[in-house]
């Protein structure tokens, strides 16, 4: 495989996970949207520009440099679309720069028509692509001094060198007016991935520059495209990754909630009874199994808040079982366990939890106007505390005692 082949395999590869993975995730924003399609294009253009591709296009049509044009427009288009996102995200201020109105859609989209047209228009007298010593598909070196080829070249890098100047200095201005550590260091990755990608148009420029002029170019052909290739592989690995840390943050976050889920289910099951019947109805029809806890990450949050509430309702539902004394002597048998701390006060709770469902199923006397305001904390870390150590041998012995020697009398309405 070409040297310059394997270097855009390594922005390829990753320009298509991230399409994958937004496409997945269902995104519902115009920004959300406009990055994704910003992703989509340049990935496009990164598999057009596969020498294997390249190739198989001319063996099916017949037609040379079928993909060169089509590689060109998008990736002009995936710059204007990725200003037009970060145009979009930046804070408001108020008065804004004038510069800022030639960043919005009316202004890029006449910017990419009317580059995009010329450069159609001069791609067909252009010099024909060569192959490189290391075997990849070379357009730019024919069109070393041939006027056609600079011509098309130059507006197809114009547009591009613009949308990533002003990316860069968007992403910059909403890293400095933001306060959120996340956003921040979004906009500066990609503000700086812009940055160095304003030096692709000029890399280019100068090399065309040289062809018209004559000047002797100081770097050898093979020097020249393993340059290019190195900066386009450092603009879409830093704006990929700058995109990607609120990503980053959603995957950390949806695996928490996925464990919450899954240690939380025991719980969640044995308190499921003593909720209302329509709550119990709808757990029978709309439950989840565990099989589904563990591979089904849609609306995990929802599921997990869901489940929150209905173990922190059966609590409410059980408050009276709960006589004012068994918190304390819980804590006590919580501490006989060898627990200390945050441990030890989850311990008591899933004590109380176990006293309480246990008397409420055997139909013991309970109390209409309870002496303890018992209610577990809308909060999944505390609970999954809990709920870890609400199936423990020590912690089940400990209830069962505790269970045997209270007896709750009902109190007279």
């Amino acid at each position: 495989m070409p040297t310059d082949d394997v270097i855009d395999l390594l922005t390829t590869v990753p320009l298509w996970a991230v399409v994958a993975f937004r496409l997945y995730a269902r995104r519902k924003t115009s920004g959300q949207w406009a990055i994704m399609w910003t992703f989509a294009t340049l990935a496009v253009a990164a598999t057009l520009r596969l020498t294997v591709i390249e190739d198989a296009l001319v063996d099916v049509t017949g037609i040379d440099d079928l993909a060169v044009l089509p590689k060109h427009l998008l990736v002009m288009l995936s710059c204007m679309l990725l200003l037009g996102w970060v145009e979009s995200v930046v804070p408001p201020r108020d008065p804004e720069p004038a510069w800022r109105r030639l960043t919005q859609l009316r202004p890029r989209m006449i910017v990419f028509a009317v580059t995009g047209f010329a450069a159609a228009v001069a791609f067909p007298f252009a010099a024909h692509s060569v192959t490189a010593p290391d075997g990849s598909t070379d357009f730019a070196t024919p069109q070393y001094g041939d006027l056609a080829g600079t011509l098309h070249l130059t507006v197809y890098l114009l547009p591009m060198g613009l949308a990533l100047t002003a990316s860069a200095a968007l992403c910059l201005t909403a890293a400095h007016r933001t306060k959120g550590r996340l956003f921040r260091l979004c906009m500066r990755l990609m503000g700086y991935g812009a940055a160095v990608g304003t030096l692709y148009p000029a890399y280019r420029f100068s090399y065309l520059l040289c062809g018209l002029t004559g000047w002797h170019y100081p770097l050898t052909e093979m020097q020249f495209h393993r340059g290019a290739s190195i900066i386009q592989f450092a603009t879409i690995l830093m704006v990929i990754a700058g995109s990607s840390v609120r990503a980053a943050d959603v995957v950390l976050r949806t695996i928490r909630y996925r464990r919450s889920l899954i240690a939380l289910r025991p719980l969640w099951e044995e308190l499921a009874s003593v909720l209302p019947p329509d709550k119990v109805l709808r757990h029978f029809r709309n439950g989840t199994s565990p099989a589904e806890d563990a591979r089904q990450l849609r609306d995990l949050y929802g599921r997990l808040d869901e489940r929150v509430v209905e173990i922190v309702d059966a609590s409410v539902t059980l408050r009276p079982w709960i006589d004012k004394t068994l918190p304390a002597r819980a804590l006590v048998a919580a501490r006989a366990t060898g627990l200390h701390g945050a441990e030890c006060r989850a311990a008591r709770e899933a004590i109380c939890l176990h006293v309480a469902r246990t008397k409420a199923a055997e139909g013991a006397p309970y109390e209409r106007a309870p002496a303890v305001a018992f209610t577990l904390p809308l909060n999944a870390e505390w609970l999954t505390r809990v709920a870890s150590h609400y199936p423990s041998p020590a912690i089940v012995q400990a209830a069962r005692s505790l269970a045997s020697s209270e007896s709750l009398q009902e109190v007279p309405a």
